[in-house]
């Protein structure tokens, strides 16, 4: 199975994890890249999503709402914004500068209304200790309302781990773990750097090391999954999380959680 994909910047809609691939049964991913003025629009069936600005900002319209979101530079110089689509939502994004943007999708668990998140309520979180303390940010969260996802960004200094010590989440076994797919998209400053992932289970059975390079995206349907950074780049990752149920209880790796108390 591929785990790994490279995602080349492409003008309009890119369907970079198209419904039911690379092993994921409750996650899909879309890249938009508009200038300004350009316009997407759609209705959502039988899905929910969750919009991110990357960089750039622009009009997102809804039944619900219609504001201005985005505003940074690019995903290293501010927090991010973005909005909740509710399942049947028709919306729509109009770039005002020039606009890259994510939008996860995930089956429809419920109908919600649609909201949308500034940087002010996005707080900002350091997590970790030593070489891998790295600052995590939530944007659809569990304290936000959703059916099924749950959206967030890392961002790592050079020569970083994060998602460390290594956690999974792919085993329903609650209160101790529960199953959620996962996806990360990768950036890299300057972007001609990388960095590293292991992808693998206890039992040895996937054991995947995966070499990143800026605009990887990296499938985790099941593993612990450690991330590291070369020391003069920086890392950041924008990451989806979703499965049958929105419970997330993570499980460290037994043989490293001595290292300290990891969250996410």
């Amino acid at each position: 199975m591929e785990y790994q994909k490279h995602c080349q910047p492409r003008p309009g809609l890119n369907r970079v994890l198209p419904p039911g691939a690379m092993g994921l049964k409750y996650l899909e991913l879309d890249l938009l890249d508009l200038g300004p003025g350009e316009t997407h629009r759609e209705t959502l069936d039988g899905k929910e999503a969750v919009l991110t600005i990357l960089a750039g900002s622009g009009l997102v319209e809804t039944g619900q709402f219609s504001r201005e979101l985005g505003g940074r530079a690019d995903v290293f110089s501010g927090r991010p914004e973005g909005a909740y689509l509710g399942e049947g939502a028709a919306w729509s994004i109009r770039a005002v500068t020039r606009l890259e943007a994510a939008i996860f999708r995930s089956p429809a668990a419920e109908r919600l209304p649609a909201y949308p998140v500034a940087a002010a309520e996005v707080q900002p979180e350091r997590r970790g200790q030593d070489l891998f303390v790295r600052q995590v940010s939530d944007l659809v969260g569990l304290s936000r309302p959703a059916g099924r996802l749950i959206v967030g960004e890392t961002l790592s200094e050079p020569g970083h781990w994060s998602s460390y010590p290594p956690h999974k989440h792919d085993r329903d076994n609650l209160p101790e773990e529960s199953f959620l797919e996962e996806v990360y998209y990768f950036r890299i400053a300057p972007a001609d750097g990388f960095g590293f992932m292991r992808l693998y289970t206890e039992d040895g059975q996937l054991d995947q090391p995966i070499l990143l390079k800026d605009r990887d995206l990296v499938s985790i349907p099941r593993g612990f999954h450690p991330v590291a950074v070369a020391p003069g780049y920086r890392v950041y990752y924008l990451w989806a999380l979703a499965g049958p149920s929105r419970n997330m209880k993570l499980r460290e790796d037994p043989s490293h959680a001595r290292l300290g108390v990891r969250k996410a």
